[in-house]
């Protein structure tokens, strides 16, 4: 006997839709669109792991992970659009199965890293640091001189060689500059270095207990640092950070 589909309330449906970021998941069709004069929906919430599956998709899936064991609720939901829902739900594969399950977990996973933005604070002292990085006077004469090794013992496999190759550049050009900083921050007040430490240092482990890789973690931490100071450029953020692996509170 095929179990109700439950209606999706409507805050739900927006909820969903902005997990999304309004755009079709599996392409680049955005889910809402004008037509004459006003905005129409042009989505539907797709099941990932069918609420009915047929017979076949019981045995195509049976090995496969599930994101909640409520094939309803809204973690085995999400937003496509019209053409890939129907395309989705006939002859489903289970590398599209795969796909979509990947995506949703990531969705998820960003949902738990925003959760503990509220757990974990930063000193106001980080915005001197800010100004001295978006400096335009700025220079670079006395960059680091520092082995690469320092960095590559602390990364593993889970960080993009694009990644690795930003922080290494990053505390090249200012780990100088940004240390030298927070010991005139300490000299004015004291322990600013060591309260900014722990912070960053909570926020990583709060991370890391979640289970994030070290590329999850960089680009939840640059996230987190961006929000907390409310900057629109996320480049300061990713220099703090990477001064911050540099000086061993991350990884």
């Amino acid at each position: 006997m095929s179990k109700p589909r439950r209606k999706i309330p409507p805050n739900e449906q927006l909820i969903l839709h902005s997990e999304v970021n309004g755009v079709c998941p599996l392409c680049p069709t955005t889910l809402i669109y004008e037509k004459n004069g006003r905005n129409q929906k042009g989505f539907e919430i797709a099941h990932i792991y069918p609420l009915n599956p047929l017979p076949k998709e019981v045995i195509l899936l049976e090995k496969e992970e599930l994101l909640n064991t409520d094939l309803d609720h809204g973690d085995n939901l999400i937003c496509l659009c019209n053409p890939c829902h129907k395309r989705y739900d006939k002859e489903k594969t289970v590398e599209e199965y795969r796909e979509l399950f990947k995506i949703k977990k990531d969705i998820l996973k960003r949902k738990m890293e925003q959760q503990i933005w509220s757990k974990t604070s930063i000193e106001n002292q980080i915005f001197e640091i800010i100004e001295l990085l978006v400096d335009k006077d700025l220079d670079f004469e006395d960059n680091l001189e520092y082995s690469p090794k320092t960095i590559d013992k602390k990364t593993n496999d889970t960080i993009t060689i694009l990644t690795k190759r930003k922080i290494h550049q990053n505390v090249q050009d200012y780990f100088y500059k940004i240390s030298a900083k927070f010991k005139e921050l300490d000299f004015l007040e004291p322990m600013t270095t060591e309260i900014i430490s722990s912070q960053i240092k909570t926020h990583f482990l709060l991370l890391k207990k979640q289970g994030s890789n070290q590329k999850e973690i960089f680009d939840a931490m640059t996230t987190w640092l961006q929000k907390q100071t409310k900057q629109d450029n996320r480049d300061a953020s990713e220099i703090i950070i990477s001064y911050f692996i540099q000086n061993c509170e991350i990884f």
